[in-house]
């Protein structure tokens, strides 16, 4: 698809899109208009030279700081703040639409998890930096950032945001501590593998208490699993179902027999209040019901649930046979737009938003974080998780789109192929796997959108 501007088919689908996209901006967050982030009292100074970004809702911390700066350093600009739901099913779309109507701002959060990042880059709402960051003076690389980073947001030879934060995805394993003590358990080494993992699983489950609770859902979920074993769900090109390969199998047969062989983990039927947002997991933790759980960076969260309840830690996940965790790369970026008229601008912007001290912050509210240096300053390392966070990051394998990037419609495809496992009403037989790889290689045949 060319970058020039929307195809014929794209603007017919977005423009579609756009009285949902722009009813909800005007009824949510979001406002186009002189909506400054800054405190300074120049909202009326017409001469303002204002800078839209568009962003997921929430935010971190650390924003405002970053705006505050940016402001001081570049007198007579404003940073106009809106915000949208962060999903690729929300996020994505609303922004397309505002490029089908010509009303997008001048940047742009993103992420290539959900599929956002893969949703404006094919519908042209971005703005290559190759240019910008050739010209650019001020000492700023991209070797700033993790090399893997800076690849996943660029596409066809072309760099297309800046890695605001980076993770391995459910790489970490959270561990109820007084209770493998009290259990005689030796506190796990870097080098532990799954058969250790097996063990202590089993070891710690009981007639009211589970051992461990996998990851399970999505493809990030399930490539989790088969990375330990060698194996990919699909090519490194994104054009081939890898599904039906031994390796595959190998690692979804090993999350199958925790549920169903060992009942060392609690089934999707034995969770209470299934939810998103992990409260089944939170709850069970807490009431001692589950010993141990794998999930990503973001669950250190748990503290505020724990709380001085009983000691709990974290390490890095068991290796596989194939000496690898199985975690890999998830980016957030900022992304100046295709249309925007203060490229200049919006770019210098997005390097505030991705810089050391921006991620320092994001780095202390969440542990992640897209650059090597940031897990190297004294705030970051005087708390050891956060440096095994970067450990991780740093192992994780690349990430890997579908050819069409059709990436949110994958993370769902992935989940209806083998959700069916988890819950008790499929065998991970060889017949399961044969019509599982067609089923994803349907998906993978479909065109670009």
């Amino acid at each position: 698809m060319s970058r020039n501007g929307l195809s014929r088919r794209a603007f017919l689908k977005t423009t579609a899109l756009s009285t949902l996209g722009l009813t909800l901006a005007a009824c949510a967050a979001p406002q186009i208009g002189p909506q400054s982030a800054s405190s300074g009292g120049e909202t009326a100074d017409q001469a303002a030279t204002e800078v839209r970004w568009h962003h997921r809702l929430g935010g971190w911390q650390v924003y405002a700081e970053r705006i505050a700066a940016f402001e001081e350093a570049h007198p007579g600009t404003k940073i106009v703040v809106e915000e949208f739901p962060a999903g690729s099913a929300e996020y994505g779309p609303k922004i397309v639409s505002l490029v089908a109507s010509g009303l997008i701002g001048d940047a742009t959060w993103l992420a290539i998890g959900s599929g956002s990042f893969q949703f404006l880059a094919q519908n042209n709402a971005l703005a290559p930096l190759d240019d910008l960051i050739s010209a650019d003076n001020t000492g700023f690389t991209l070797d700033e950032y993790y090399p893997r980073a800076v690849e996943a947001l660029s596409l066809d030879g072309s760099v297309l945001a800046l890695p605001e934060l980076a993770h391995a995805t459910h790489d970490c394993f959270f561990f109820n501590r007084d209770l493998l003590e009290a259990e005689g358990i030796e506190i796990p080494g870097q080098d532990w593998t799954l058969n250790d993992l097996l063990d202590i699983a089993v070891s710690l489950t009981t007639d009211d208490r589970f051992g461990y609770l996998p990851a399970t859902g999505d493809y990030d979920a399930t490539r989790i699993h088969t990375l330990p074993y060698g194996g990919e769900l699909l090519s490194e090109d994104g054009t081939t179902s890898l599904i039906d390969s031994d390796s595959v199998k190998e690692g979804v047969r090993w999350v199958h027999s925790l549920f169903y062989d060992t009942n060392a983990a609690p089934t999707p039927q034995q969770m209470p209040q299934q939810s998103a947002g992990g409260g089944g997991l939170q709850q069970m933790f807490l009431a001692q019901t589950l010993a141990s759980f794998q999930s990503g960076g973001w669950n250190l969260s748990i503290k505020n649930v724990v709380e001085d309840a009983f000691a709990w830690d974290m390490i890095l996940m068991a290796k596989g046979p194939a000496g690898v965790r199985g975690g890999h790369l998830n980016v957030d970026g900022e992304a100046v737009t295709a249309q925007s008229e203060n490229k200049d601008l919006a770019y210098e912007f997005c390097k505030y938003l991705t810089d050391f001290e921006a991620g320092v912050g994001i780095g202390l509210e969440i542990g992640l974080a897209a650059r090597p240096d940031v897990y190297e300053d004294p705030r970051i390392t005087e708390n050891p998780h956060l440096v095994l966070l970067g450990q991780s990051t740093a192992e994780a394998a690349a990430h890997i789109n579908p050819a069409n990037l059709r990436k949110q419609e994958m993370q769902t495809t992935v989940r209806a192929i083998f959700d069916p496992l988890w819950v008790g009403d499929a065998q991970p037989d060889d017949a399961f796997f044969e019509q599982a790889s067609q089923t994803f290689q349907e998906f993978l045949d479909k065109p670009r959108e």
